[in-house]
């Protein structure tokens, strides 16, 4: 059990933000410069991380980092007594005044928020009013424009006092966004806060767990998430009890295969890397049996991942020209593949507006791919489809991966299983 802690922590460790300096860097150089225009001095004030940097559960290499930028009263005066749409005026003046002082990064207004791309993160800037009950007035320049309302400081608030009460909560949630972004797992950061609020509040037990505990804790995460319903179209936040949309999430799918996955595993280590990827640590004796490359590729140290679209890949079986059936059929019937097929790999389903590049990964693994020298494992840009063949016995896996304005926003994978002839 010694190891299994020691993998836990080295796990959590290698979750945590290493550039947080340069993040505050920039937001400290944004409110400067709209202080100077709204204000009129040159402090770094007057902003507030919220979104799941401001909630203490994000992770390394998230993308997207939500602000909100508090101006005074009488900007709203000014820009709601437009004939129409002042909103898109108001972020237009916003992205105007950064474009001053970042001329070469890409800023634009995108609905109800200034994105300001740099290049490892983007923020995305929310030009906010703070009224009397602590929430925020802000623009949404859709269907003539209208102001909204949003409420992220109870949520906050809500999320510390977990994360000071309990030993494990803000651990899940950042385990839950590895997962999330190694799976394709479609799910928002709020409701996964929320959620894993919820399981500890109905599972008092797991509120104080120690690190050698965890396999069996996620067990019981995955469980509880498996069993939400899947018709369900909103959710109430922690703290703020805003809706939260269900858009069409994948979630309670894919914790069910999670849950199987754990609940079946034979071996504990390389289950949880699977499910985690490669910033999970595996024993030498799993890495053995799984094969290890130098050459393999992991998309998160290549791109910023960032699921916000579903991607379904599948693959069609064919011998001598005849079409012997689709992988996901295969693996419903617990069929194993004979070797000596032909397959083809194409996205069946795909969500995510276009332009964008599709990448392709191909893993051997097993001991005949360690013994032929063919681990494999890198990234490969490609098209709609990928065409294979199945040389030799092994559990193999593919995994599509959709780029995105520089961002993995969407990702699959499909076992691969081909039988000893």
């Amino acid at each position: 059990m010694m190891q299994m802690e020691d993998n836990f922590n080295e796990f959590i460790s290698n979750l945590q933000i290493d550039n947080f300096d340069d993040i505050n860097n920039s937001l400290e150089g944004i409110a400067k410069k709209l202080n100077q225009k709204y204000y009129d001095n040159s402090t770094t004030e007057n902003y507030l991380i919220v979104g799941s940097m401001g909630r203490n559960t994000s992770i390394k290499g998230e993308s997207d980092i939500d602000v909100i930028y508090e101006l005074p009263d009488e900007v709203f005066e000014r820009f709601d007594d437009y004939e129409s749409n002042g909103q898109s005026q108001l972020l237009n003046e916003i992205r105007d005044t950064l474009k001053e002082k970042y001329p070469s990064t890409d800023i634009k207004g995108d609905g109800q928020v200034v994105v300001i791309s740099f290049t490892k993160y983007k923020i995305e800037l929310v030009s906010g009013f703070k009224q009397e009950n602590n929430s925020y007035k802000y623009p949404d320049t859709h269907d003539g424009g209208s102001w909204k309302n949003t409420k992220p400081i109870p949520e906050i608030e809500e999320a510390n006092n977990m994360i000071n009460n309990t030993s494990t909560y803000r651990d899940i949630c950042q385990m839950i966004r590895e997962w999330k972004a190694n799976n394709g797992v479609t799910i928002c950061g709020l409701l996964i806060d929320t959620l894993v609020k919820n399981f500890l509040d109905d599972n008092s037990e797991y509120k104080w767990k120690s690190k050698d505990d965890y396999y069996i804790l996620l067990k019981s995460v995955f469980k509880f998430l498996s069993e939400q319903d899947e018709d369900r179209k909103q959710w109430n936040a922690m703290g703020s009890n805003q809706i939260i949309e269900n858009k069409n999430f994948n979630f309670i799918k894919k914790s069910k295969k999670a849950y199987n996955k754990l609940s079946n595993s034979t071996d504990e280590s390389s289950t949880l890397r699977e499910l985690f990827g490669s910033r999970f640590p595996i024993s030498e004796q799993s890495a053995n049996e799984y094969g290890h490359s130098y050459e393999e590729q992991f998309i998160e140290e290549i791109y910023p991942v960032y699921i916000m679209y579903s991607l379904k890949i599948d693959c069609e079986i064919t011998q001598n020209g005849f079409r012997t059936g689709l992988l996901s059929e295969f693996i419903k019937k617990k069929f194993m593949i004979k070797q000596n097929r032909k397959l083809k790999f194409m996205i069946v389903e795909n969500d995510i507006p276009k332009p964008y590049e599709i990448y392709w990964k191909v893993r051997n693994v097993g001991y005949e791919a360690i013994r032929r020298n063919c681990i494999r494992g890198q990234i490969k840009k490609g098209m709609e489809y990928l065409s294979e063949s199945t040389n030799f016995y092994g559990p193999h896996y593919v995994e599509c991966y959709i780029i995105k304005d520089g961002i993995c926003v969407a990702r699959d994978k499909i076992s691969v299983n081909i039988d000893y002839d």
